[in-house]
């Protein structure tokens, strides 16, 4: 996905879109590696971040944490966590074995742990900066960059979840973007999202590992 420096910004952006859902189809379905997925999609975003962004990239991290309402606000991040770890035996697929599943993908063992390590040490920091600190964020309803983000999360969770609840994990991501995104908006930076994120990322994989221990 190599581009010349001088290609204009919204080519940019483009790529970055498009880069999650092609590191799906490609480590997740065709080459069955999700650390792959994973990596693929990293690589792709980071120059596009440093494109379109440049130094303001890291300055908006570490900026735009209330000091009160801040904490609260990343608790809540615990909440996908619980959720999955409790809802799991009614979401999930007919005779879906997680810890199998994820087997096949290469994400077992100690290599699952090396991947959730890489994944919340990594993944917040990277899509806070593109899907939220790379666009205009004007608009206070979800848009098309909501629902973008969203998508390619509903594509990676298909293979494990029955559809009804592929549309409502579309749905539900729809709204954290919107919600990561309007936190941006208040606060003028990005490091209440991105603690939000990270909390999330953690709480989603330990629910993961401890699905997979009890399978």
């Amino acid at each position: 996905m190599a581009m010349p420096k001088y290609a204009p910004k919204p080519v940019f952006q483009t790529v970055g879109i498009c880069s999650p859902y092609i590191a799906v189809l490609l480590g997740v379905f065709l080459l069955r590696n999700g650390f792959l997925a994973v990596l693929l999609y990293h690589l792709a975003l980071l120059p596009c971040i440093i494109r379109i962004n440049k130094s303001s990239a890291i300055k908006l991290l570490f900026k735009g944490f209330h000091r009160i309402a801040g904490p609260l606000i990343c608790l809540g991040g615990l909440v996908p966590g619980i959720v999955i770890l409790y809802l799991w035996p009614l979401v999930r697929g007919e005779q879906v074995d997680l810890a199998k599943t994820l087997a096949t993908l290469n994400l077992n063992g100690q290599l699952f742990i090396f991947f959730a390590a890489y994944a919340y040490l990594v993944n917040p920091f990277l899509e806070e900066s593109f899907w939220r600190g790379c666009f205009k964020n004007e608009t206070r309803r979800p848009n098309a960059i909501d629902m973008l983000f969203a998508g390619y999360h509903a594509l990676a969770v298909f293979p494990v979840l029955k559809l009804p609840f592929v549309c409502f994990v579309f749905a539900a991501m729809t709204v954290v973007g919107w919600l990561f995104r309007t936190l941006y908006r208040h606060t003028g930076g990005l490091l209440t999202p991105l603690l939000l994120h990270i909390i999330a990322d953690i709480s989603i994989l330990y629910a993961i590992w401890k699905i997979m221990q009890s399978s």
